[in-house]
């Protein structure tokens, strides 16, 4: 399989966990998406820090679904939790969710990558320049570049960057993982992952690799 998709236990989400919560707007609620992370879980409620957006925290309303992501070294779940209500546990204000339905487990490392040859630009984060790049091949969980320009593996860098029209990454976030040796004296060539990418653009990510397999392999060519 290109990714690797499973159901899995609850007790897999684990205190501590870094977490994505993306929800919808609702009468006196903007949505959006929002950085938080596991405090606790007792059976299928998930008590967690109070989500923020762009350091601010934001209340939950009570009753709403939102969709969330919970991070380890190799794997994204998914699950959906509807909005109890918010608190504070010893001064630390908290979100609780009852969780719904099943939690889906991807593996990262299993997402579909193919060569894809096509110009973007990143800047390190607090620079004032963007760098040029070519595509080497993409995933949905993020790329291979090779570049003029040496850069330093750990950076944090944004991305804009054409997968094809409708489908593009402007300012996505991504650090950079490792340097792989070029077959080229002139250009450094890097692998980079993606972070706090959009649920919904990693979906359109996975697809569009998916009918480039097809194009690859001769199949359909729309």
């Amino acid at each position: 399989m290109a990714y690797f998709l499973e159901e899995v236990g609850i007790d897999r989400i684990k205190p501590g966990m870094p977490l994505r919560i993306e929800a919808s707007s609702t009468l006196g609620f903007t949505g959006g998406e929002f950085k938080s992370k596991v405090e606790d879980i007792i059976n299928t409620l998930l008590k967690a820090a109070m989500p923020s957006m762009k350091g601010r925290l934001v209340p939950f309303p009570v009753g709403i679904t939102a969709r969330i992501s919970a991070v380890d070294k190799q794997s994204l779940y998914v699950f959906y939790g509807t909005v109890l209500g918010n608190k504070e546990e010893e001064n630390i204000p908290i979100t609780i969710f009852n969780i719904r339905g099943k939690i889906r487990r991807v593996q990262r490392r299993r997402f579909l990558r193919l060569p894809f040859v096509s110009q973007g630009t990143l800047r390190i984060f607090g620079a004032k320049e963007d760098i040029s790049f070519v595509s080497l091949d993409v995933s949905a969980g993020g790329m291979k570049i090779a570049t003029k320009t040496k850069l330093e593996v750990g950076m944090l860098v944004n991305i804009d960057f054409k997968f094809e029209k409708g489908l593009e990454l402007k300012k996505q976030e991504a650090k950079i993982l490792r340097e792989v040796k070029s077959e080229s004296k002139n250009l450094h060539t890097y692998g980079i992952a993606f972070f706090n990418m959009p649920f919904s653009t990693q979906d359109r990510i996975m697809k569009f690799t998916f009918k480039l397999e097809l194009k690859l392999k001769g199949g359909r060519k729309d």
